[in-house]
């Protein structure tokens, strides 16, 4: 506690002097407003915001159209006797390049001229005053440009324009056209192809080995081929015949084996209705007289038309006959019972011989389907009564079967018996005996050498249209993989063309004559 009070006495001592020198504070003064100054006038500054006027893109396009077309113009002036021109611009032919190529164009048995500008000159794509875009749109593309020519100058002939540019895609390209009404055709396509194939971008080299190519005559096929023509004739003929008798002995093969089945058959029915037809009592009406006559001389037709049989329409023409007899013997027996003659109808389905058919029935074969059939009144009557119908049984080696079952050996006997006198046919019930008719009938028919020529060139077709899917796909997958570097590698494919029957303003010519050959390639 002495400590502490000697310590601030000691404090005491220090800061007395201190305070006493300090001087006292003096009254805070108050102050004096100063006098205000009259507002001044600040100037007003009018501010206009310029108005935007966006660019006239399609504007420009059409005057840059307009401007490619009257160069065009002066180009065709320039041509008007076949030639070659090459714009001032263009400084990849020396001036003795351009003379030489001048002197084969006009020494060319083809008349031609050859223009060559630069892309620039026809380039119609918007260019901005704040754009660095690069990219080209000609005024037109591929054989057109050479075309255009032609619409101005008027004259037929070979045309041809090798469009000058860094590379293919700034537009650089050569186009060439034939239009001629009249007169040969030159190899200008096959021309265009060789030359950028073989020496781009040489342009002297290009235009050289064009106007080599190009003045050949392209010759058709048949000029070519004329020497040859006699011995691949010859050979046509000789396989043409060969063909048609290989055709022709396999059907009668096949023929002979029916008649072995047929022709029993039918003379069996043949007698049987001859003497069904022997035992009509004679009688005295016209009508019946007539009846009865048109029966026999029926019967006899079929008679010796089965002795000289020697195919299926044989066979099939005495059935027909047999079921016109039977069809007499039903008029016959409806005018001696006094009533009307009845239509027309196909046979009894179980047995032909039963004659025609009167009602149709509901009848199913054994471990078959129920289906419709026309019978005879007895045969419907067994029919309804649950029994078993008399069916035509024909036997084949040594086996008695129901005549359809034998759909091959026995179609003409079944197309026959279905065939009325005039033409008419009545559907056969039995799918499985149609099927086998027709598959007979088809096979004849392969045989014959239009048949094989038809398939051949099928096959052919769908062998080319299958290689070109499968080419076209794997293209497909080179041109997804390589999209990126197409036009920035200056590739030489073939470049679409396009050409239009259309005059273009500013033309010469008051219509196109017909393009005969053409080409475009990019490089």
């Amino acid at each position: 506690m002495t400590r502490y009070l000697r310590l601030l006495g000691t404090l005491a001592l220090v800061a007395a002097p201190v305070l006493a020198a300090s001087p006292a504070h003096a009254a805070t003064p108050t102050p004096t407003p100063k006098p205000s100054k009259p507002p001044t006038s600040r100037p007003t500054y009018k501010y206009t915001q310029p108005r935007y006027t966006p660019p006239d893109i399609e504007g420009d396009r059409q005057r840059a159209q307009a401007a490619a077309e009257t160069y065009m113009n002066g180009v065709a002036a320039k041509l008007g006797d076949p030639g070659i021109w090459v714009d001032p611009a263009v400084t990849r032919l020396s001036s003795s390049e351009v003379v030489e190529l001048n002197r084969a164009v006009r020494s060319a048995a083809a008349p031609m001229r050859i223009a060559v500008i630069p892309a620039s000159a026809i380039d119609t794509a918007y260019k901005s005053t704040y754009s660095y875009s690069s990219r080209v749109r000609l005024a037109w593309t591929g054989e057109e440009i050479a075309s255009q020519l032609y619409d101005r100058v008027g004259v037929e002939g070979v045309y041809a324009v090798l469009v000058d540019a860094s590379s293919e895609a700034k537009g650089r390209g050569f186009h060439a056209v034939q239009h001629a009404d009249k007169g040969p055709t030159y190899h200008v396509g096959d021309a265009v192809d060789e030359a950028v194939d073989c020496c781009a971008p040489d342009y002297d080299a290009i235009l050289t080995r064009f106007i080599q190519r190009a003045q050949l005559i392209d010759k058709p096929f048949y000029i070519d081929a004329a020497p040859y023509a006699g011995g691949v004739a010859g050979l046509a003929v000789l396989w043409w015949g060969g063909t048609t008798l290989s055709a022709r002995r396999a059907r009668r093969s096949d023929e002979k084996q029916h008649l072995e089945v047929a022709v029993p058959v039918l003379n069996e029915e043949i007698i049987g209705l001859s003497q069904q037809v022997s035992a009509l009592p004679a009688t005295s009406d016209p009508q019946q007289a007539k009846l009865s006559q048109e029966v026999l001389d029926a019967v006899e037709k079929a008679r010796h038309r089965l002795d000289e049989a020697k195919g299926d329409d044989d066979t099939a023409a005495v059935a027909t006959l047999l079921g016109s007899a039977r069809y007499g013997l039903v008029c016959l027996a409806a005018v001696r019972a006094g009533k009307p003659i009845p239509e027309p109808t196909p046979p009894c389905f179980f047995d032909p011989r039963h004659g025609p058919s009167t009602t149709a029935v509901e009848w199913a074969p054994e471990g078959g389907t129920d289906r419709e059939v026309r019978v005879c009144a007895a045969c419907a009557a067994k029919v309804a009564a649950k029994q078993e119908p008399d069916i035509r049984m024909v036997t084949l080696r040594d086996r008695p079967r129901p005549y359809w079952t034998l759909g091959e050996e026995l179609a003409s006997y079944m197309d026959g018996y279905w065939t009325m006198g005039d033409g008419t046919r009545w559907w056969f019930p039995d799918q499985d005996a149609r099927r086998a008719g027709e598959a007979m009938r088809s096979r004849w028919g392969s045989r014959r050498p239009g048949a094989r020529l038809s398939r051949f060139s099928d096959d052919l077709s769908t062998a080319m249209s299958s290689r070109s899917s499968s080419s076209s796909w794997s293209s497909s997958d080179d041109d997804d993989n390589d999209s990126g570097s197409s036009w920035s590698s200056g590739s030489s494919r073939r470049r679409h063309s396009y050409s239009s029957r259309t005059r273009s303003s500013g033309g010469g010519s008051s219509r196109r004559s017909s393009r005969r050959s053409g080409g475009s390639r990019g490089f």
